[in-house]
């Protein structure tokens, strides 16, 4: 907009959840500075900083070790279910190939080079329904804040717009995707997993409509 100059943050997020769809993991955030003025245990991510906004192997093992497998433990441990568990990652340079051999319980498989946008589930459906619903809860504040009387103009919301309201939106977002889409984008890879998959077209008609 005229006269204001766009706030140039980067994150990286990581999204995950299980092929029946009925759990998601916390989503990962990484950003390039540390986390002030505010307490991280009650964000809706788990923030990490790094220069450049990556996940890098320290921060994918910290993941691992003290999210990931803490995490499926848990879920494990509440559907009565053997803790034994199969991550599916494609190959980016942050994922360490040493994940396999650090827990007996977890298998670790990696896609192949270059099929990332043919199989890996996440892109097969859910980065766009998640990226809907973020767009709509972001822009859905900003005409609320503007029809206010004497609330903020467009501008001054944006100025106030910062990456602690960008980080709840995104924990909101997050928990809008819903389990049939989560489990529906097995189906390139794994058909078996799929259970009564009737797309996503349901899912981006919502969104629409309540833009």
């Amino acid at each position: 907009m005229p006269g204001y100059k766009a706030a140039k943050d980067r994150l990286t997020l990581l999204l995950g959840a299980n092929a029946a769809g009925d759990f998601k993991l916390k989503l990962l955030l990484v950003h390039p500075r540390a986390f002030k003025g505010y307490s991280k245990a009650f964000l809706p991510v788990i923030w990490k900083s790094h220069p450049k906004a990556w996940v890098n192997r320290n921060i994918f093992e910290d993941w691992f070790n003290h999210h990931f497998v803490p995490s499926v433990r848990d879920y494990c441990s509440k559907n009565s279910l053997g803790f034994k568990a199969l991550l599916i990652l494609d190959n980016a340079p942050g994922h360490p190939t040493i994940l396999d051999d650090m827990r007996p319980d977890i298998k670790v498989v990696f896609l192949p080079p270059n099929t990332t946008s043919l199989l890996q589930p996440m892109d097969q459906g859910v980065f766009a329904s998640f990226k809907a619903c973020y767009l709509r809860s972001t822009f859905a504040q900003a005409i609320r804040a503007n029809e206010k009387g004497g609330g903020p103009t467009l501008k001054e919301f944006w100025k106030v717009f910062n990456i602690y309201h960008t980080a709840k939106n995104i924990g909101e977002s997050w928990n809008e995707v819903k389990q049939s889409n989560l489990n529906s984008v097995w189906r390139e890879l794994c058909p078996d997993f799929v259970s009564d998959f009737q797309g996503f077209a349901d899912t981006f008609e919502e969104v629409t409509k309540t833009c």
